[in-house]
């Protein structure tokens, strides 16, 4: 299958509610199961939210709580996405006419929190998306060690930049044959030097420290 037809059946089966909240070996288990069995679904939606029972009343009413801001209105989003927007556009294959780009950074849980944590994260990414023309999805987990984020583009891609989006996803092909091959073999490995999602993981969080360089009192 190919990566970006993969990483839409993942992105789909997440907002639908499908996949485990704990991914640890277990949850990977039962993620790859849901994951095939839902392979040629016509149409996943979002699970619905169905609204708890409305608590019994008392004679005092309790105060609402204060409205949290807007994360899209939050200093430290306005900077990331900012910074993220050439990350995102030069993830976009070469040819393709600024179609066909994602991106996913693995990064470690402590460097999440000082972004300002991964529902931050994910709306600098969606906000600078959609400033680059994106359909956006979005996936985000925290793991104990781990923070995943993704956000690809889905539009539907015109037929004139099919040929240069299928020459990247060969390409990428090849490098994926290559550094499975060369498992155990140090010095090959060495010679390929950084993989695909290393390399966009450097350049997410490149752009998160000239962001937090640009405006630090609003990570204070």
């Amino acid at each position: 299958m190919a990566y970006q037809k993969a990483l839409s059946h993942v992105i789909a089966c997440s907002e639908a509610g499908l996949l485990p909240n704990r991914l640890d070996e277990a949850g990977m288990q039962r993620a790859l199961v849901v994951l095939q069995q839902n392979l040629g679904a016509p149409m996943l939606k979002r699970t619905p939210i169905v609204a708890e029972p409305p608590a019994a009343a008392t004679a005092t009413a309790e105060p609402f709580p204060a409205k949290r801001p807007a994360l899209s209105k939050d200093p430290r989003c306005l900077a990331l996405a900012e910074a993220l927007k050439p990350v995102l556009q030069a993830s976009c294959p070469e040819g393709a006419g600024g179609y066909g780009g994602a991106l996913e950074a693995h990064l470690h849980p402590a460097d999440a929190d000082r972004l300002g944590g991964l529902e931050l994260i994910r709306a600098a990414m969606r906000r600078a998306a959609r400033q680059l023309g994106w359909r956006v999805r979005t996936v985000g987990y925290g793991l104990e060690r781990l923070v995943l984020v993704i956000v690809q583009d889905v539009r539907d891609v015109p037929a004139e930049f099919t040929d240069a989006l299928e020459a990247d996803f060969m390409a990428a092909t090849v490098e994926m044959h290559r550094r499975m091959a060369a498992v155990g073999d140090e010095a090959v490995l060495s010679a390929l030097g950084p993989g695909p999602v290393q390399r966009q993981t450097e350049a997410f969080l490149q752009a998160a420290r000239a962001a937090v360089k640009t405006n630090p009192e609003a990570w204070r």
